[in-house]
């Protein structure tokens, strides 16, 4: 299916064959023996071939003297940081911006992109050196500046005000500028000029009416559906106003007598006067459903690298479906490709329509319920952590927080797919303020229960966390916990295979987790672990066994009031609870919490002794 899915060039443009092969490219190693192939170095754009070596995730920089030397599909917004001489749209790739003709910053001294660097590439299977000719690129080598840059600004409403005022320039000298961009965003045109400051003098009645501004960096991080990368004679700019203010956004590259122009645009264009490069959306049927094939997704998303493979992001998904061949993606909607996405769509609604879930077997604990007003809320996913749950309220109650408990008796499916009747579900929470869950997928999964009920929900581990000292890098986080921290986010898999009734290896070295379905599938302890090791089981036989001997021997206290019974059952009654008060008043609160948790499993006594004991565990509590 991958193959398929880079058969999809530009946001319209599809090649004219579907690739036989893609060749995933993860070091130079693996160049040596391509001899034929076409380069596919980022999500946004590709070029059509029978094979095509996947050089996505070929990333990396490395400082070389004055040089960087910077993998092929290394991200520009990467290399930002490492004060680059000249710099591309932000979301292309390095490669992408040298193989397919880019302009960026720098453009008006240095031109083209391709023109200023050297490469490390491969053609017919041959390793080269220097300026690019061809074939595939393993890594370019761009210079550092090492010259203080100066950016100045001017806005104005109409383009044809900055056009003149460049072509006034042009007509007396040409001023030695780095760069001379200028931009349409938010209805106003912006242009910028930057110098080394070197050059200060020589331009400074040029830009006397601008003001302090910064470089403009390109990118592709917004809702689009057409995209156009072209070049015009500057005589002709002004032909291109009206579909300049129409685009969404638009950047113009200036050369002395060329013009580099990207325009990106929710309605369809035609440039004629333009040479159009190929990566323009030349078709007007954009089948995307808003997606912008940035695969910023593909960063982030769990259930791909789970599948080991993009197919299954969504960018597979919408690109799959625009091709025909939809795919379901059974994944647990952990909703971080929704958080990155900046076409903001409703992934999450989108793929959730057709996922389909084989859930392993998940063994059915009973969870005995006490109603409060701050309670634990147990789902069919958490029901068979009894010891946690039980965990939970002890921890609970040792830092004078009493909890109730609540079992949810939901379908799994439906509430991993959002399917839930949250309204209805929010009538069994009147007077309850605050939900606690024992499990992180709970916590995510019951949020919007907020949007029908005035309550808190709040997981387990944020409390237990606080109270012991865990090193960052021990630590692991589940990807349902953004609140957490960003530095250790990580997909155990634990409940993806629970969903799929898989078994699939994790590569995560964390001591600790906040996951109990992590913990169990690694072997290792959540923090509610490391403060309650574990529940004495045994004790709750000692206990019921001391209470059950003593009611016996108040059983001839019973016997002899039985007169009271159809006289005055009332005094009976009493009589009868008070016995069992007096009994369970002599258990500590954990042992009370305990001897309720585990009540229905114990043998010693009979029902009508249970739901007595129960009772007046529950009053003896909640006090």
């Amino acid at each position: 299916m991958l193959n398929l899915l880079y058969s999809q060039l530009s946001l319209t443009r599809k090649s004219s064959i579907i690739p036989e092969r893609v060749i995933t490219v993860k070091s130079e190693e693996d160049l040596k023996n391509i001899t034929e192939a076409v380069g596919r170095y980022e999500y946004l754009r590709g070029s059509e071939g029978k094979i095509v070596a996947d050089l996505t995730k070929l990333r990396g920089i490395e400082e070389i003297g004055d040089k960087l030397r910077v993998l092929a599909g290394t991200p520009w917004r990467d290399v930002k940081e490492k004060n680059p001489e000249i710099l591309g749209n932000l979301d292309f790739s390095v490669g992408g911006s040298v193989e397919y003709g880019d302009a960026g910053f720098g453009f008006y001294e240095f031109k083209f992109i391709k023109d200023r660097v050297e490469v490390e590439a491969y053609l017919n299977g041959n390793k080269y050196i220097g300026k690019y000719k061809g074939g595939i690129i393993y890594s370019v080598l761009i210079r550092k500046e090492n010259k203080e840059i100066i950016t100045k600004a001017y806005e104005a409403k109409d383009l044809d005000e900055l056009y003149y005022m460049i072509k006034g320039w042009f007509s007396v000298t040409f001023p030695p500028f780095r760069d001379v961009t200028i931009q349409w965003k938010d209805d106003k045109f912006t242009l910028t000029v930057s110098y080394t400051k070197l050059r200060e003098k020589l331009l400074s009645d040029l830009v006397k009416n601008f003001y302090k501004g910064g470089i403009i960096y390109e990118e592709v991080s917004f809702p689009h559906k057409y995209r156009y990368f072209g070049q015009i004679d500057f005589s002709k700019l002004p032909e291109l106003k009206e579909r300049i203010k129409k685009s969404k956004q638009t950047t113009l590259r200036i050369s002395f007598n060329k013009v580099y122009f990207s325009v990106y645009s929710d309605i369809f264009l035609s440039f004629p006067e333009a040479e159009l490069f190929p990566h323009s959306d030349i078709i007007e049927e954009n089948e995307l459903n808003g997606c912008i094939m940035c695969g910023k997704c593909v960063e982030v998303c769990p259930y791909s690298e789970y599948k080991g493979s993009l197919v299954y992001s969504p960018l597979g998904f919408y690109i799959l479906q625009a091709l025909g061949s939809a795919i379901q993606i059974n994944c647990h909607m952990c909703g971080k490709c929704v958080e990155v996405c900046p076409a903001k769509l409703d992934i999450i609604s989108e793929i959730s329509k057709t996922a389909v879930y084989n859930i392993k077997q998940i063994e059915k604990g009973k969870v005995k319920e006490l109603s409060y007003k701050r309670e634990i809320v147990v789902t069919p996913i958490g029901a068979s952590l009894e010891d946690r749950i039980l965990k939970a309220i002890l921890y609970l109650y040792s830092k004078g927080s009493i909890a109730g408990i609540k079992y949810l008796d939901v379908n799994i499916q439906d509430l991993v797919r959002g399917k839930i009747d949250w309204k209805k579900i929010a009538k069994q929470f009147a007077g309850v303020s605050q939900i606690i869950t024992i499990t992180p997928e709970e916590y995510y999964y019951l949020q919007p229960l907020k949007n029908y009920a005035i309550l808190d929900i709040n997981y387990i581990e944020e409390y237990t966390i606080a109270d012991q000292e865990i090193k960052k890098e021990e630590l692991h986080i589940p990807c349902y916990l953004k609140g957490f921290g960003k530095e250790n986010i990580k997909c155990s898999y634990a409940f993806l295979d629970i969903l799929n009734n898989t078994s699939s290896k994790s590569e995560i070295k964390a001591k600790v987790t906040l996951c109990p379905f992590t913990a169990k599938k690694l072997n290792i302890a959540t923090p509610l672990d490391l403060l309650i090791p574990q529940v004495n089981k045994e004790a709750v036989k000692l206990i019921s066994r001391k209470i059950k001997r003593n009611l016996e021997k108040s059983s001839k206290i019973l016997d002899d009031a039985k007169w009271y019974m159809g006289v005055a059952d009332p005094l009976y009654d009493e009589l009868a609870n008070e016995i069992y008060e007096v009994e369970l008043k002599t258990l500590q609160p954990e042992e009370l919490l305990i001897l309720y948790f585990y009540l229905d499993s114990l043998e010693d006594f009979t029902q009508e002794e249970k739901k007595i004991i129960g009772e007046k565990i529950a009053r003896l509590l909640l006090k």
